[in-house]
């Protein structure tokens, strides 16, 4: 018969997290929901500190009716953003880090970041392909990538870059999943529209899936603005 460690943490401040999980060994799936999460803007859902191989698995940025899909991405060192234009319109993609030194030592600070890329799609069909590396990886000096048509500026995106495949995009219903988590106890981070939400002391068995509810608290108004 195999014991059962069950246990439920109850935490608050920017959000009110629920855990249950069980069997403590090698991996398990976490999965879950995350309460808030308005249509359309997802929340990205990572467990820091872990290292593992990435999935082969490109990210691509489409613009698509006047508007980027998806609105919300993550993507893994080693493979290719690609940027995609289906209008019958000029567009360009224009990735931005926020680099938080800059903005702490510069009497001028960049109201983006620095850029990453800035690709031209003139027409459609068009598709542009670029590396991801390891500097556009999420650091907490670096942060997320803003994705800005800077002809159509109401157009925007956000994409996430991990180095381990621990990471995952919830649904248009909060819903998110992230399997073969190692088990152990780990720290649990969500981004939502610009704003991080970190636990720590989430428990991962070997076996049942591990189910996370989160509440998030309302986002800022300028969350979104670097």
């Amino acid at each position: 018969m195999r014991l059962r460690n069950v246990f439920c943490a109850s935490l608050v401040a920017s959000g009110l997290l629920l855990v249950c999980g069980a069997d403590i060994g090698q991996a398990a799936e976490l999965q879950g929901n995350i309460a808030g999460v308005a249509a359309g803007k997802p929340a990205v859902v990572w467990i820091e500190g872990l290292a593992g191989t990435v999935p082969d698995r490109d990210t691509t940025i489409s613009h698509v009716s006047g508007r980027f899909e998806p609105h919300v991405s993550i993507g893994f060192v080693g493979n290719s953003f690609v940027f995609r234009n289906d209008d019958d319109t000029l567009h360009n993609t224009h990735l931005y880090m926020g680099l938080a030194y800059q903005k702490e030592k510069s009497q001028r600070p960049l109201h983006y970041g620095a850029t990453l890329y800035n690709v031209a799609l003139p027409e459609a069909g068009m598709e542009v392909k670029k590396p991801i590396t390891a500097y556009h990886r999420y650091r907490e000096d670096t942060g997320f990538i803003q994705v800005v048509c800077n002809p159509h500026p109401g157009e925007h995106a956000y994409v996430l870059v991990f180095d381990h495949p621990y990471a995952a995009v919830t649904d248009g219903t909060g819903r998110f999943s992230i399997p073969n988590v190692p088990a152990g106890t780990h720290e649990v981070r969500i981004w939502h529209e610009g704003v991080i939400t970190k636990r720590s002391g989430v428990e991962v068995g070997d076996a049942d899936a591990v189910e996370l509810e989160v509440e998030l608290a309302p986002a800022p108004e300028s969350a979104d603005k670097p």
